[in-house]
């Protein structure tokens, strides 16, 4: 098998004609046929580079169709795709790039020149470099290529190596919410598997419909958002980076069918529309999505009132090649995050390893198709989060209302997020949803803060619906009124969503406002 012909050569050969990616920027259509031709090229080009099966390719770039075709010509070649976020700076280029030994990288010309050429001589692995995009005659060399020249230089011609089910496909590196980044280890087997689910099952498309990503393609969104859209033979629309205003009039000039996002994308983007609907064309829209962090239950009926929609909330993680459970299309449960997806089984365990009863909170564990192999050169960890072919995930959670593999998951929140308050544990995922009931408020973070009384205390930072205004006693007396008073946060901060610090997938970090902080506490 090679998840490259599923995702691609198959299509080109049903379909050859219909649009597989656009391009929002430049309106660029590729044809199923168009784009395997070029990633042929680019295939043929990697060989002459001098790639291998089992070789490490690293992708730098930001949301284009370029991106798409290196992820399918690494695949193609057999070799292993290997991302690194567009904001990474040199520090992080150098772990990476190093971690994972990647001996070619295709990167955006503008970050490649600032962040790798001055710190190629501490990149031990890396032979060459192909750039993407405005490549000055100044910057080629035996060891630096365009993109353009090599597609123009190599044959369109160029059939799929025939991998092992359990050949890695790629390495995607964890956030590194507690120390460095862990390279994730999927396999051919788990990405075609989890496409295959998230095509027919968890954001059912058809080859009619066009697809919009806000999540970065970096991350393992690509899984649900750009591979299945493939599988199907349906059409990837690329935004470069998400802003609201882009991706709704990316919508409304294609007439995107799905888009998918994290919850405070969403937040921008029910923000941007109320403020200026009249711009937009929203109507062929029919199925939202979102992950990467959970979704309050305000927020998630605020989407379908908006826009009209159905929504389907995931849980799932890099580890588990995307998702693990997902609300069912049409039938939103606002509040949690679903049901296993089939194939996946979950549980909750105490600190001892013991399976708790439905509706205790433990540490969520997962076991289905998509658990990656191993973390890349790192025993340690492998052994310590992948046991039995269970990853434990670190968030907390609980089971209602069934089984291993039909019972109902609620996420509480990470382990490393609990709040202890003068003895108290206290969840902030559970206090920023009780928060956003408050009508004048759109986004809640809370988090703790060191108190020489209590241990910690939380603090929520808040974000209000346009136009919208409120008091700190207005929201203290609100939270009280709804919740035990241990668990209302003893101080409020009125922010911007822009002010919240953010992973590029949308994920606010709430360890950075921890750190931010403790630094005013200390100052």
């Amino acid at each position: 098998m090679n998840l490259a012909q599923d995702c691609l050569e198959n299509a080109a050969v049903r379909i050859p004609n219909r649009p597989a990616v656009i391009d929002y920027e430049t309106a660029e259509t590729l044809t199923y046929s168009e784009l395997n031709k070029k990633v042929n090229r680019l295939a043929n080009a990697l060989v002459s580079l001098g790639v291998k099966k089992g070789d490490r390719v690293a992708v730098y770039l930001p949301n284009i169709p370029q991106y798409v075709m290196s992820v399918l010509a690494i695949m193609k070649v057999g070799a292993i795709y290997v991302p690194f976020n567009i904001m990474n700076k040199k520090l992080e280029i150098e772990y990476g790039a190093n971690h994972c030994g990647a001996r070619v990288l295709i990167g955006s010309t503008e970050q490649t020149l600032e962040n790798v050429i001055p710190i190629w001589d501490e990149l031990t692995a890396l032979e060459k470099i192909v750039l993407v995009e405005d490549v000055p005659d100044d910057q080629k060399s035996d060891k630096v290529f365009d993109f353009d020249d090599l597609l123009a230089d190599n044959s369109d011609e160029f059939t799929a190596l025939e991998m092992d089910p359990e050949d890695a496909v790629s390495i995607l590196y964890t956030s590194g919410t507690t120390g460095r980044p862990k390279g994730a280890v999927a396999t051919h087997r788990n990405w075609y598997e989890l496409s295959m689910i998230s095509a027919y099952q968890v954001v059912p498309m058809t080859d009619e419909d066009k697809v919009i990503c806000g999540y970065p393609f970096f991350h393992v969104a690509l899984v649900i958002a750009v591979l299945p859209t493939l599988f199907v033979g349906a059409a990837v629309v690329t935004i470069r980076r998400f802003m609201p205003d882009v991706a709704l009039d990316a919508i409304s000039k294609f007439g995107g069918t799905h888009f998918m996002g994290a919850p405070t994308m969403w937040s921008y983007l029910i923000d941007e529309y109320d403020n200026n609907s009249d711009k937009y064309d929203v109507s062929t829209l029919w199925q939202a999505q979102s992950a990467g962090a959970a979704l309050p239950a305000e927020t998630c009926t605020r989407i379908e009132e908006t826009f009209g929609v159905g929504i389907v909330e995931c849980y799932g993680a890099t580890e588990c090649s995307s998702t693990v459970t997902h609300s069912r299309f049409g039938h939103p449960t606002p509040g949690s995050a679903g049901w296993p997806t089939p194939e996946w089984e979950i549980k909750v365990i105490d600190d001892d390893g013991n399976i708790l009863p439905n509706g205790e909170i433990g540490e969520l564990c997962c076991k289905g198709p998509g658990v990656v192999k191993e973390y890349w050169a790192d025993p340690e960890m492998t052994a310590a989060r992948l046991k039995d072919g269970w990853w434990h995930s670190g968030d907390l959670a609980y089971i209602d209302g069934g089984s291993a593999t039909d019972g109902q998951l609620y996420l509480v929140d990470r382990k490393d997020d609990m709040v202890v308050c003068g003895g108290y544990n206290i969840y902030p995922l559970e206090v920023e949803n009780f928060i956003t009931q408050h009508p004048k408020v759109l986004q809640a973070i809370v988090v703790g803060i060191s108190d020489e009384v209590k241990g910690q205390i939380p603090k929520a930072f808040i974000v209000f619906e346009q136009g919208e205004t409120a008091t700190a006693e207005e929201l203290e007396e609100f939270c009280r009124e709804i919740m035990a008073a241990y668990k209302v946060p003893r101080a409020f901060e009125f922010v911007n969503l822009a002010d919240l610090p953010a992973t590029a997938s949308g994920k606010v970090l709430k360890r950075e406002l921890r750190r931010l902080e403790e630094e005013k506490m200390n100052a």
